[in-house]
């Protein structure tokens, strides 16, 4: 299954795959429920007395096709196994109330619990992460998804095999790897600033076979040649091997998108970004920098190039609204500024490269004009912490940035987050 996340300006959808569901084979229910009644999953309002409001089955051949409605109760609970029926009349799982069937294109699978993707009730806790899937309550990649289910909150750290080796020295973590697969890594996509607040959850690699010799990885792009992209193109979080999303377009004036390289950020800025010659802090701390000795793709380890950029930087809104999570300080992104451009004349046309960290001052830029150079500072590309940026810090909570950063940001050729953050299968 896959979490679906992208900028506007990329082409196609963005979606992600979780695994971890098992081989048992339940007992199915009898049929007689009223299909083509009306509810709502998340309160389960709308059924008669002893159903349930799910997602129910219609097709699979020759295109998957599914509806929310109401279907007998289960009897399975979150975690058991489950099976869905055969597509039609059958089409329902045997999950109780309040929960669904994960493999929900067929097979066996486990009960998950339903919640509410936008923040609100029901949630998922502290051990949990509300995501929601391709073609899972949703009758497709433009409807938005009436509920979400919860999966196993992760650390995309330790939880993560960046260079597809399986071995411990990539992989530390083991909250993903119970199911004893490490094609399983921790997956999820920044907020942009819209409820929830961005969080990480034990997902399938479902591009693992492309995993050597250079795989889905930093700057690669993500297209249907490859098979990052499935045909639309529709693009997943999980289209990119674990460790790296399809985050950004490939450069200013080129929209494919490329998957890009998760990094452990550290405060860059003007005679703070380690030695004159290396710029270590730019490129994030080890283990778990910008550089090929760390992860696995396309490096410009000069200094105009790449640097870790704080998460919290795409945790905003176009209205400046923040909203923070537990990794806005801790994650960041390899963002390479010499492939970026930004409107230097005020002409409306981006013509001159993003500055690299170590040229700028601590904090927010004062410069009034971008022709100005004091214009940016360093927390207006995300080199530094929300410290030193400045910024409140309340997780959950939005915090407003001031509207002179909000039009800086306006005036760099980035993509910008979709409406959809959905996770599917392929």
């Amino acid at each position: 299954m896959k979490k679906l996340a992208f900028g506007a300006l990329l082409v196609g959808l963005l979606v992600a795959a979780c695994g971890g569901d098992d081989g048992h084979h339940p007992i199915l229910l009898d049929s007689g429920s009223n299909t083509n009644m009306t509810c709502n999953p998340l309160t389960q309002a709308g059924c008669a007395a002893g159903e349930k409001c799910t997602w129910l089955l219609d097709a699979l051949m020759p295109s998957y096709v599914g509806h929310v409605g109401c279907a007998p109760d289960g009897t399975a609970n979150t975690g058991e196994s489950c099976m869905y029926g055969a597509p039609g009349t059958t089409g329902y799982d045997n999950c109780k109330k309040g929960t669904v069937c994960g493999n929900y294109r067929g097979g066996a699978g486990t009960c998950k619990t339903i919640c509410d993707q936008q923040g609100g009730t029901p949630d998922c806790g502290t051990t949990h992460v509300c995501v929601t899937y391709s073609g899972l309550f949703s009758t497709g990649d433009t409807t938005p998804p009436a509920g979400g289910v919860c999966d196993l909150a992760c650390d995309p750290f330790a939880d993560n095999d960046f260079d597809g080796s399986g071995t411990v020295s990539t992989k530390s973590g083991t909250t993903c790897a119970a199911s004893g697969s490490n094609t399983v890594g921790c997956y999820g996509y920044p907020s942009y600033g819209t409820p929830p607040k961005t969080g990480w959850s034990c997902t399938n690699d479902i591009n693992a076979m492309e995993a050597q010799p250079t795989g889905l990885r930093h700057r690669v792009q993500c297209v249907e040649a490859n098979n990052c992209a499935d045909p639309g193109p529709t693009i997943y979080v999980n289209s990119c091997n674990q460790g790296y999303l399809p985050l950004l377009i490939e450069t200013t004036g080129v929209s494919t998108a490329i998957c890009v390289a998760m990094c452990a950020p550290h405060n860059c800025y003007m005679g703070n970004c380690g030695t004159a010659t290396t710029f270590d802090f730019q490129h994030g701390d080890a283990p778990h920098r910008c550089t090929a000795t760390d992860r696995v793709g396309t490096f410009d380890q000069t200094v105009a190039g790449e640097s870790c950029q704080y998460l919290w930087y795409r945790e905003v809104d176009d209205q400046g609204n923040y909203l923070a999570s537990a990794t806005s300080n801790s994650l960041g992104f390899c963002f390479d500024h010499s492939k970026y451009l930004y409107d230097s004349d005020g002409d409306n046309t981006a013509d001159k490269p993003l500055p690299p960290c170590s040229t700028l001052a601590n904090g927010f830029g004062s410069g009034s004009a971008p022709s100005d150079p004091n214009y940016w500072g360093a927390a207006d590309l995300g080199c530094v912490d929300t410290t030193n940026a400045g910024i409140m810090m309340a997780q959950g909570k939005t915090t407003q940035l001031p509207e002179s950063t909000m039009h800086k940001r306006a005036t760099i050729n980035l993509p910008r987050a979709l409406y959809h953050r959905t996770m599917g299968t392929r």
